[in-house]
């Protein structure tokens, strides 16, 4: 393998074999635009200036070895004392940039002939022309792969006397169960999601750490028999919010309240997060 920076190595697979055909530079040049318009990436404009640039450096010089430091610097905007060690700028967004080509693969861009591609473990892109396949059995040959999202829920944040503690621990640990049942979520688990109860951890660090697409924050507030619940869906690739909501409640019934407002969250999320038929479901980022 050869070392492209910090410690990243880039795939044997790089030199190509000159038997297999690859696609024309303006192939390649017409994929890309259209990858870009798609709705998938249309919002994600620093994914799409790092698409762009690792696609055009391919381009002019098919033997360029694209660092981490080249890439956080000029796509990023980092200054000259950018420190890759440091800064994970570059490995998260080439892991979502990954994800998202992965998914308008499966999706939007099923029966596109030309694929661009970036390799695990390299910032090189790869082009090449989708192989002719047959369906499946039994599967239509234009149904679409659905991808699954991944979530963590950290604990919610109790804004209020201590002895509302146990019911912000409870309504979180609710939240990840009403999660855990859509099989389209990957969802961490609590021993991992409750190691930042407390904390204040960058949400791409946490992201990064946890290999997630998304986070689920939240706040208890509470006044006499008042609970006052806001929640909200993050999207950890540059901290957008995804969705955001308030909820009033009664604390009649602890755990009766936790499942029924873990429920409706789940509802929200998972219609954020869920794969649709035929439609690309979009992170904006």
């Amino acid at each position: 393998m050869h070392s492209i920076g910090n410690g990243i190595s880039e795939p044997p697979a790089f030199h190509r074999d000159p038997s297999v055909p690859v696609p024309s530079a303006e192939s390649v040049e017409r994929q890309l635009r259209q990858v870009l318009k798609s709705p998938i990436f249309a919002r994600s404009k620093e994914l799409c200036r790092f698409l762009q640039f690792a696609v055009e450096q391919k381009l002019r010089n098919r033997s360029v070895r694209l660092k981490e430091y080249l890439i956080g610097v000029t796509v990023f905007g980092r200054g000259e004392t950018f420190n890759p060690g440091t800064d994970p700028i570059v490995r998260v967004q080439a892991r979502r940039l990954r994800s998202k080509l992965s998914l308008y693969y499966e999706t939007e861009g099923c029966k596109d002939s030309v694929m661009i591609d970036l390799p695990s473990g390299s910032y090189v892109p790869v082009f090449r022309l989708r192989p002719a396949t047959a369906p499946e059995p039994g599967r239509p040959d234009d149904t679409p792969v659905e991808r699954r999202r991944s979530v963590v829920v950290l604990p919610f944040v109790n804004i209020g006397p201590a002895e509302n503690e146990r019911f912000s621990d409870g309504l979180t640990d609710e939240l990840i169960h009403a999660l855990s049942k859509t099989a389209d979520l990957r969802v961490v688990a609590r021993t991992s999601a409750f190691h930042f109860k407390g904390k204040t951890d960058d949400i791409r660090s946490i992201g990064e750490r946890l290999g997630v697409d998304a986070l689920v924050e939240g706040t208890v507030r509470s006044h006499g028999n008042h609970l006052r619940v806001s929640a909200g869906l993050i999207d950890v690739a540059d901290g957008a919010v995804l969705w955001s909501e308030v909820y009033e409640q009664t604390a009649d019934e602890m755990f009766t309240v936790q499942e029924h407002l873990s429920e409706r969250i789940a509802e929200k999320i998972e219609a954020q997060l869920k794969p649709r038929n035929n439609t690309p479901v979009e992170v904006p980022a």
